[in-house]
């Protein structure tokens, strides 16, 4: 099975603070995809990455892939409000 784990489990920031969350897998992925999710709402798909070295960015919120070390970050520049909520990855393995 897939293991996925995330770190840090959960961030406390100052508006205007850069955050950066990670997200490491365990097998040969063939995508994985980030979501944001705003209290009492269902989850938003936010990118999808499929191999290493994939970097997409949206506003001020970018992801890159680094399959080599079965790791992806992303990143919230310059936070607002509106971006708090819960952000999760999710794998598609092969």
């Amino acid at each position: 099975s897939q293991e996925v784990e995330q770190s840090p489990q959960s961030l406390i920031i100052q508006e205007g603070e850069n955050v950066t969350i990670n997200c490491s897998f365990s097998k040969t992925l063939y995508s994985l995809h980030w979501y944001w999710q705003k209290h009492g709402e269902g989850p938003i798909f936010l990118m999808m990455l499929m191999k290493d070295g994939d970097e997409k960015s949206h506003d001020r919120i970018a992801a890159i892939l680094k399959e080599k070390n079965q790791q992806s970050s992303l990143f919230i520049t310059a936070s607002q409000c509106s971006h708090s909520g819960t952000y999760f990855c999710g794998v598609e393995a092969q």
